[in-house]
């Protein structure tokens, strides 16, 4: 399946969804595959590339950071250095950036946007497991930390009010089936473990959005980040099947 940012905006303007030009649009996609306890949707961060803000202008190890946030990298394909000098790889960087202000981008991760086995056949819930029901949650998520903890940043449920379906029947598929609830039930979109990558979901989601690599959902967090401040912390979350994809 290839996801574009034109695929994107088409499909949420589709079903008469917000399509954001001012801010990222944070997109996960459940897949048609149906294999338990496997990462294998996809999440995808759409967003027209900024300007350079001005206040960075005598800042050049903000100029440095802010270029590699937005993945504009040295002739060679690597990362500044954030060191505050300028040279030809930051010059280079920089005319990268220049270049593509103003156009669409998008990256694209792999996710699970399904609970791990170990819930869905150990719900937390008497209703049974939360699977997030697809759709668009307006001004949902903040950056935060998930389960209040410093050493795991992510996109917390903290704003507008979400839906799953409860899966009761506690076999090892996640369904959209059954009794559906509205509320605060923190599905963040958070990382499996700090270091490397997770193979398998088992007990990372009880119903989060979760992807295998800290380091993917670090891209993420940092480009939600510069927008933070414009956007008074509150970023808005769309769910879509793969179905949905126009």
């Amino acid at each position: 399946m290839t996801v574009t940012y034109d695929l994107l905006k088409k499909t949420i303007e589709s079903k008469g969804y917000v399509w954001y030009e001012d801010r990222p649009n944070l997109i996960g996609i459940r897949t048609k595959l149906d294999v338990p306890n496997v990462f294998n949707d996809l999440f995808a961060i759409a967003y027209i590339v900024p300007a350079m803000p001005t206040s960075f202008s005598t800042r050049p190890d903000v100029q440095q950071k802010f270029l590699n946030v937005f993945g504009f990298r040295d002739a060679n394909g690597n990362e500044l250095k954030v060191d505050g000098k300028v040279g030809s790889k930051t010059l280079y960087a920089a005319a990268q950036h220049r270049n593509a202000i103003g156009k669409p981008a998008i990256k694209v991760f792999t996710i699970t946007t399904d609970p791990g086995v170990y819930w869905l056949k150990n719900p937390m819930s008497s209703l049974g497991t939360a699977v997030l029901k697809p759709g668009q949650y307006k001004d949902a998520y903040q950056l935060g930390f998930h389960k209040r903890d410093n050493n795991h940043p992510a996109l917390v449920q903290t704003g507008n009010m979400v839906t799953v379906y409860r899966d009761a029947d506690k076999d090892t598929f996640a369904e959209e089936t059954g009794k559906t609830e509205f509320g605060f039930f923190g599905i963040n979109i958070h990382r499996a473990k700090a270091d490397g990558e997770s193979i398998s979901i088992d007990k990372w989601s009880a119903g989060c959005q979760v992807f295998p690599t800290a380091k993917n959902l670090g891209v993420v967090l940092d480009i939600c980040e510069f927008y933070k401040a414009t956007v008074n912390n509150k970023f808005t979350y769309t769910l879509l099947k793969e179905s949905d994809l126009v």
